[in-house]
């Protein structure tokens, strides 16, 4: 739900017609809000709750294809997602299989700074927990 990079921006390559009939001159720069995306309630209710089972496919049933797009999408996605994925798939199962991961922080107090990528004003608090 926390994208790395909140907002992109496109360029449009014909013009658009809108679903509420605005238009959308070819060769304008449009931006698009990751994060607001991600944060819709139309889509995802609750947004703020940790829900991983929103993301099994009988739960995704009728969503939109792009309303998760933490990588982007189409033709001009990012070149480091698939590299991306298997690292960070190796890197939490390192760590869940030797600890217990807490929170220290409620996500309801975490404030984020939107620059080139999305990231915790202060950080984000874990307590490491070792298995036994």
């Amino acid at each position: 739900m926390y994208p790395s990079v909140p907002v992109i921006g496109r360029r449009v390559d014909f013009d658009v017609v809108t679903s509420t009939s605005h238009v959308i001159p070819k060769d304008t720069i449009v931006s698009v809000h990751i994060f607001g995306l991600h944060h819709n309630p139309k889509f995802y209710p609750d947004p703020e709750k940790f829900d991983p089972d929103r993301f099994l496919p009988q739960n995704m049933k009728g969503r939109h294809p792009f309303s998760y797009i933490p990588f982007s999408a189409g033709p001009r996605n990012c070149i480091g997602q698939r590299f991306a994925m298997v690292e960070m798939k190796t890197a939490i199962a390192s760590v869940v299989r030797n600890f217990r991961l807490l929170p220290i922080d409620k996500p309801s107090d975490l404030q984020f700074m939107a620059h080139l990528i999305l990231k915790a004003n202060k950080g984000v608090h874990i307590k490491f927990e070792k298995r036994q």
